[in-house]
């Protein structure tokens, strides 16, 4: 697939995210820290929106039951081994994002 322009970097409001659809997948786009960062657009626990919830520095809090996941790996901080949200590449050029759903940018899990 490779990546694919998805939005413009003005497009992304602040605190929150931008929910774009790619081949069918929703994906939450988020601008953190300078970085902008793509993520499935669920919730695992109710399939809520994380795009519509809130964010602050690097993690996004969903609005319906106050579940968080860092955006920079896809897990919750206070689990760092647990099952991550899907994280994908991105890349800038110019004001337009571009997205890849075949790289992941996830972190393996740590081995206990």
């Amino acid at each position: 697939m490779g990546f694919r322009r998805v939005a413009k970097i003005g497009e992304l409001p602040a605190g929150r995210g931008l929910c774009v659809t790619i081949d069918g997948v929703e994906v939450g786009l988020f601008r953190a820290n300078g970085r902008v960062f793509a993520m499935e657009n669920r919730c695992p626990h109710a399939g809520i929106p994380l795009s519509e919830g809130t964010l602050r520095g690097s993690v996004v809090t969903c609005r319906a039951h106050g579940w968080a996941f860092d955006l920079r790996t896809g897990h919750r901080p206070e689990d760092p081994d647990g099952f991550p949200i899907p994280c994908f590449a991105v890349k800038l050029e110019g004001e337009a994002i571009l997205v890849d759903l075949d790289t992941s940018t996830n972190p393996p899990p740590r081995r206990r």
